[in-house]
């Protein structure tokens, strides 16, 4: 394994996937995206514009957002890596959010949902954001057996209660043995059921700080992704499609640090340490969804990633907790690892 380079057996050997993705043309250089047409964000791909009057906090966030330049001719590969669903959901008794929020584990998420009726997302241009820093991918504290740990950050709609999920963020991975120490960082898309693609626009980097915008359309492509790294001054738009025979749900949106599938099963989670998600935030039309608060009808749900499975086994027993978020006033997620995923260290 070289550095900055996926780790082996994580690269499909069928790339038609990623080969369908759409790439955007870079835009005129005089077109200016904070007074450009509809029509004109659409044609380059920029995430639809808030209303400045009824929604200013998620206005300033699209500013800041579709003002980074954008590259050029990125490079995708389909990978054999995929963030599915919530895992194992269960209610963790005794524990109760201030927020309101029913507090659940999963097996492979942390994180928070906002969950409403089939539907509820499914509206034309339906949108969740987030921005957070891209963390430093180590193996636990103490440990270096060999064996690769991964972390995806990610937003995203479907996946807690439902089959598919349309997803966009970022992954740190690590890997120790010996003398050698491997990581690797990635932006990355997908629409589970269909395995991540790893984008190469932005670049990422350990302590970047990403923003990222998915929204869905009626019409196809129905799936849009526009990534930012703040720190290099980069942005990328995407577009693509579910599977085939994977119907778009709608009923719940997320903010997610996730430990995915790598082959047959769930893989070790990076040491991350911690990781601050800011500005997160959904929206509907004139409705707008937040960890700490979302309108009538929505359930909030902060979810704790347990054990198992883990490698090896006897390092993590069941329900032994590995990362949890912890949520600050109304936007604001911090998250931290813990268990055989921290180490011995601290």
């Amino acid at each position: 394994m070289a550095n900055g380079r996926p780790f082996p057996g994580t690269t499909s050997s069928n790339q038609t996937v990623a080969e369908s993705v759409v790439t955007y043309p870079l835009p005129p250089l005089d077109l200016e995206p904070l007074s450009a047409s509809d029509e004109e964000l659409e044609q380059y791909g920029f995430p639809p514009r808030p209303d400045p009057v009824s929604a200013p906090a998620a206005y300033a966030h699209w500013q800041k957002l579709v003002s980074v330049p954008r590259t050029a001719s990125p490079h995708l590969t389909q990978t054999t890596i995929y963030n599915g669903p919530a895992l194992a959901l269960h209610v963790l008794v005794g524990q109760n959010p201030r927020n309101g929020s029913v507090s659940v584990s999963s097996y492979n998420w942390s994180g928070y949902a906002v969950v409403g009726k089939k539907g509820t997302f499914a509206r034309n241009k339906s949108s969740i954001s987030a921005q957070w820093t891209v963390p430093v991918a180590q193996t636990a504290f103490g440990v270096c057996d060999g064996i690769p740990v991964y972390s995806f950050q990610w937003v995203g709609f479907d996946g807690f209660d439902s089959n598919d999920v349309l997803q966009a963020g970022t992954e740190a991975d690590a890997y120790c043995t010996g003398s050698t120490t491997e990581t690797f960082y990635s932006s990355w898309i997908e629409w589970f059921p269909n395995y991540a693609i790893q984008v190469g626009a932005p670049a990422t980097q350990p302590g970047d700080l990403m923003g990222a915008e998915v929204w869905y359309t009626t019409t196809s492509p129905f799936g849009h992704a526009f990534i930012v790294n703040y720190t290099l001054n980069q942005s990328e738009p995407y577009a693509f499609n579910p599977p085939p025979g994977t119907t778009f749900v709608g009923n719940s949106a997320e903010w997610v640090e996730e430990r995915p599938a790598v082959g047959s099963g769930l893989a070790d989670l990076t040491n991350y340490v911690a990781d601050q998600f800011n500005n997160d935030a959904a929206n509907v039309g004139s409705k707008y969804f937040y960890p700490g608060l979302s309108p009538a009808g929505i359930r909030k749900y902060a979810i704790t990633m347990v054990c198992p499975p883990w490698t090896p086994s006897s390092s993590c027993p069941s329900t032994t907790k590995l990362s949890i978020p912890h949520l600050y006033g109304r936007y604001t997620l911090w998250f931290y690892d813990s268990g055989p995923a921290l180490g011995s260290g601290l």
